[in-house]
């Protein structure tokens, strides 16, 4: 071997599929594999071209006259090879049937060894095998995907655009015409900096309006539709009118070549001030942004400009490819203008290509710890429809998917990171590989606060520019299931994925949604920006089709562990008979569910809190709603449609169930992008359970300065009562100057509606429209269908009610005035001055109304509830012997004759159980720099070390907690995650750091 020559061995496993590629210390060859079909005569081309990786710098290094391939020995002399180079000069070896040969009837692989040379010196010599068969590769992809473009599921790929014959036949003659070009647009002609003066910015969402890529993305969208006829029509689709599909492919060949011609690739496609825009291949869209021609929004969401083309290139190609072999110029400039085209898709705006920047949307990528790298989020999936296209589209499994040069691990060589690139331990090597790399990536995990990917709770979080979200419908569905298609693709050939990466989806669908599915209904406050769709639908629909087609994606040879179960959800879902009884803490986004399913009960009940670290539901609509989603809403269902899309529609989202706040009559702020709502300024908000019971507790403290109250607030849930304690209400902002109330409930008014206030009982029909303001001074109940709500003051205060007309509906647009009812306490306009500033209320699920005096004086007996000094929420439940404590600072309670003290911010829980305590203990503080939490208790246990499991979509062992008498009493120290064990919990100790610790721990007499 020339001296010259470094033989590094690479080796790719994929399924066991096995490729070994020598390459050279200059020059690296993308050759991963090669097919053909059987019974191939002479002259026909093997899919899969040998690359360079230096083809990505074709334009500051071309590549040098002397390379070419050289074919040093093969089996049975079966190909020949040719060095060819596309329009960008990049160099290519293309193997193709020999003269008077045939690659025969037989499925085998074929094997050479192929040479790259600089004149006569041998610059790399590399194995090759091209694998003849019955079917090659591209053809199983083409087939697969072709009709997924054209979907409803899809639509995005044709633009969502579709075309009578008539317009298709009209929009023909415009292309001919114009030579590709529709009538009406700038685009084609004018520089992106000629529109600057016509652009507006929405105050609403931010958006830029007026720029150049609103004409791109229209003209791509007529390209989408015209796509959308080829590949459906039946006049000119593929069995329609030989002539007319002709007419119809040449139009689109001169429309995609007209409208890719008009979009800036490469940094020299566009000049500012007489230099180039930027230096690298994609420049010349993403640089844009920073010059103002473009908005961010699309700049980061290229997929708007270039989705609509997938179709329509998808459809082309076995057309396109039989022109190109037939040597059409058109056909061959066609093809060149997508690949071309295309490297937008993989272009990144300049702020996120940073890799030392924390605050950039994938962290900072040079900490491989805590960051996943580019593309770490559910954007993912929208990127995913035009990757399972370029396979098709390149016709080769061997050009890399990019072209763009920060992928490649080389743009970082003078960076202190072993192998480091922007997407950790990835390379572009070959569409093929490279978009299967990629379907691997849909399983990310997130590291911190605010960072997208999937938590250890089995929580999802996607935009987080903000805080934590929690859009378990949109985006984080999506991101879950999306790769189903992906998955599907590439099943059962050399390219399939492994057990895990089904196993992962499999996992969350069966014991994350499965638990938030009740009556076949989705939880709202759990939705992101889906919160006001139908649940029903998202459920009995899209969810149940998720579960089919992640069965129907795997490989012969794939297995999931708990596929029977995920059948059997799907099956339950269909009959209406899922059940799940339980107490779930998602302690990372702040939601705790508490349900009970048998005969005799059935209820559904849930809390959902926002902090500093998380955030409530997005809100991309002009007339706002979730704005308090996470402001501690609590919900309690029976039927299960309480809060159905229809209530939702017809509900003033000023009074959400459970929250605590002003009851303003404005509207709720329009400005401010989806998240407006912001965080809290409150550190506090943790949940806690044990399985079987649970509480949350809440300092409801807003950022944003449209909300107007401040409380402390904790939530108890202990078999089928539901308690809520509320103290230090207080006016935090000038706000409206309206009362500011506590939330019992807002739901359908769709029964009568019996209510009792200081003893005197009465009812409203379910057709009236009332408006009732009642003071209080002892126990009072509400009940309306088989829900009944306790109040007990702890002084006076005020009950109101609210139904149908007298609701001020937020939303009238989309209202059909079918009536809620809404059920608040009142605490004044300025709690704590001269009105009450606590509360203490029930939610009691089915119950009939004639039940309810009996129960509102036994739960008076039944539950102790203490608020002490405002800083400690406790209640002691005789019957269930539980005792459950807020403490939101550090304190001592004394409940039922015995004594708690905790040193610091803690939720804490206490079951005596037979001689044994089952003690629960959470940090709502989330603080990784807390490392203990020290309980004191007037209760002799056992000394000695407790260890605890970590729950999570995946229980791990925890740590410990230490058990020590201190005569009659015991003190606990419980060891919590911090930033000591970063690597035990897989550097994701911030995340753990709020985590529910359950211990069994047995008491001495």
């Amino acid at each position: 071997m020339n001296t010259k020559t470094i033989a590094l061995v690479l080796i790719f496993v994929f399924s066991g599929f096995l490729t070994i590629t020598e390459l050279s210390a200059t020059e690296k060859i993308f050759a991963t594999y090669f097919d053909i079909a059987t019974n191939s005569p002479e002259g026909t081309e093997v899919t899969g071209r040998i690359h360079l990786e230096r083809n990505k710098d074709v334009l500051k290094s071309p590549i040098p006259e002397g390379y070419h391939f050289y074919i040093e020995n093969q089996e049975g002399n079966l190909f020949t090879i040719e060095t060819r180079y596309d329009l960008h000069h990049r160099i290519m070896g293309v193997l193709v049937v020999d003269k008077d040969r045939n690659t025969g009837n037989t499925e085998k692989p074929y094997q050479l060894t192929v040479l790259l040379k600089n004149n006569n010196e041998v610059i790399s010599r590399f194995p090759v095998t091209v694998k003849i068969v019955n079917q090659t590769l591209w053809n199983i992809l083409y087939e697969r995907y072709k009709d997924f473009t054209v979907s409803q599921k899809g639509n995005r790929m044709y633009g969502r655009t579709s075309f009578s014959d008539k317009e298709v036949a009209a929009k023909i003659s415009e292309l001919e015409k114009n030579n590709g070009r529709f009538n009406g647009f700038k685009c084609y002609t004018q520089h992106p900096k000629d529109y600057l003066e016509h652009t507006n910015v929405d105050p609403l969402n931010g958006r830029v309006y007026g720029t150049i890529e609103y004409e791109w993305e229209n003209v791509a969208k007529q390209i989408g539709g015209l796509g959308y006829a080829y590949a459906r029509s039946e006049k000119y689709g593929p069995t329609g009118n030989p002539a007319s599909r002709e007419r119809l492919k040449k139009a689109l060949y001169k429309a995609i070549l007209a409208y890719t011609g008009c979009v800036p690739i490469e940094g020299n496609d566009i000049l500012i001030d007489g230099q180039p825009i930027g230096e690298y291949t994609g420049d010349g869209f993403a640089n844009l942004v920073e010059h103002g021609m473009i908005g961010h929004q699309v700049g980061t969401h290229q997929w708007v400009v270039s989705d609509p083309l997938v179709a329509p290139a998808v459809h082309l190609m076995p057309d396109l490819l039989k022109d190109i072999q037939e040597e059409d110029k058109e056909a061959i400039e066609v093809y060149h203008s997508l690949v071309q085209f295309y490297q937008l898709f993989t272009s990144i705006v300049k702020q996120r290509r940073a890799i030392d920047d924390p605050s950039q949307r994938w962290g900072e990528i040079q900490d491989t710890i805590y960051s996943e790298g580019a593309w770490a989020d559910a954007n993912l999936g929208h990127r995913l429809r035009i990757m399972l296209a370029l396979p098709i589209i390149w016709a080769d499994y061997n050009r890399p998917m990019t072209y763009v040069p920060y992928w490649y691990s080389d743009f970082y060589n003078n960076k202190p990171f072993k192998n480091f690139s922007f997407s950790p331990g990835w390379s572009p090597y070959g569409v093929v590989p490279d978009v299967r790399r990629w379907l691997t990536k849909f399983n990310v995990p997130s590291h911190e606060f605010a960072q997208s990917g999937f938590h250890p709770d089995g929580t999802v979080s996607h935009h987080v520019g903000h805080g934590t979200d929690a859009p378990l419908i949109a985006y984080g569905f999506e991101w879950l299931t999306v790769p189903f298609v992906g998955f599907n693709q590439f099943k059962d050939t050399p390219f399939c994925l492994e057990d895990k990466y089904f196993q992962f989806p499999a996992d969350r669908l069966l014991h994350v949604y499965g638990k938030l599915i009740y009556k076949n209904r989705f939880d709202f406050t759990m939705a992101g920006r889906s919160h006001l769709s139908d649940m029903h639908k998202f459920v009995t629909k899209t969810f149940v089709e998720a579960i089919d087609e992640l069965l129907e994606s795997k490989s012969q040879k794939n297995e999931i562990t708990n596929q029977d179960e995920l059948i059997k959800l799907k099956n339950d879902i269909a009959a209406n008979t899922h059940q799940y009884s339980g107490t779930d803490a998602y302690w990372v986004n702040e939601f705790l569910v508490h349900r009970r399913e048998n005969e005799n009960n059935s209820f559904y009940a849930s809390v959902k809190l926002k902090s500093e670290r998380v955030v409530g539901a997005e809100d991309f609509d002009r007339v706002r709603k979730s704005w308090h989603t996470g402001s501690g809403v609590l919900q309690v269902r029976t039927t299960g449609d309480e809060y159905s899309q229809q209530v939702l529609e017809n509900m003033d989202w000023h009074m959400l169930p459970g929250i605590t706040e002003e009851w303003r009559t404005d509207p709720l702020p329009a400005k401010g992008g989806a998240q407006a709502c912001l965080p809290g300024l409150n550190k506090i908000a943790g949940v806690l359970s044990d399985g079987e019971t649970g509480m949350a507790m809440y300092h409801h403290l807003p950022r944003e300065t449209y909300s107007s109250a401040t409380a402390l607030k904790s939530y108890h849930f202990i078999g089928d009562k539901i308690a809520a304690l509320g103290s230090n209400i207080r006016r935090y902002r000038s706000g409206q100057q309206k009362g500011i109330f506590t939330c019992i409930d807002q739901a359908g008014f769709t029964n009568e509606l019996t209510w009792s206030a200081n003893g005197k009982i009465k009812k409203t029909k379910a057709n009236q429209s009332v408006e009732i303001h009642e003071n209080i001074t002892q126990p009072s109940w509400v009940h309306t269908g088989d829900r009944g709500f306790i109040v007990y003051p702890q002084k006076a205060c005020g009950l109101a009610i609210k139904t149908g007309n007298k609701i001020n509906v937020t939303d009238t647009r989309i209202s059909n005035n079918e009536p809620n009812y809404v059920l608040a306490i009142g605490h004044g306009t300025n709690p704590g001055q001269q009105e009450d500033n606590s509360y203490f209320y029930l939610s009691v699920p089915n119950v009939s109304a004639d039940e309810m005096p009996l129960l509102a004086a036994r739960y008076a007996n039944e539950l102790n509830c203490n608020l002490t000094n405002d800083s400690i929420h406790a209640i002691y439940d005789q019957t269930e012997k539980i005792t459950q404590i807020a403490f939101f600072k550090a304190g001592k309670i004394t409940q039922n004759g015995k004594t708690f003290e905790c040193d610091n911010t803690a939720m804490v829980m206490l079951k005596e159980n037979h001689g044994n305590w089952t003690i629960a203990v959470g940090d709502p503080t989330a603080d990784v720099y807390k490392k203990q939490i020290t309980l004191h208790l007037s209760v002799p246990l056992k000394e000695g070390k407790y260890t605890y499991t970590v729950p999570g979509i995946y229980p791990r062992d925890g740590e410990y907690a230490t058990v020590k008498r201190e005569g009659k009493n015991s003190s606990i120290v419980i060891e919590l995650p911090d930033t000591r064990d970063e690597a035990y919990y897989n550097y994701q100790s911030a995340l753990y750091s709020g985590v529910p610790v359950v211990l069994e721990i047995p008491e001495e007499k």
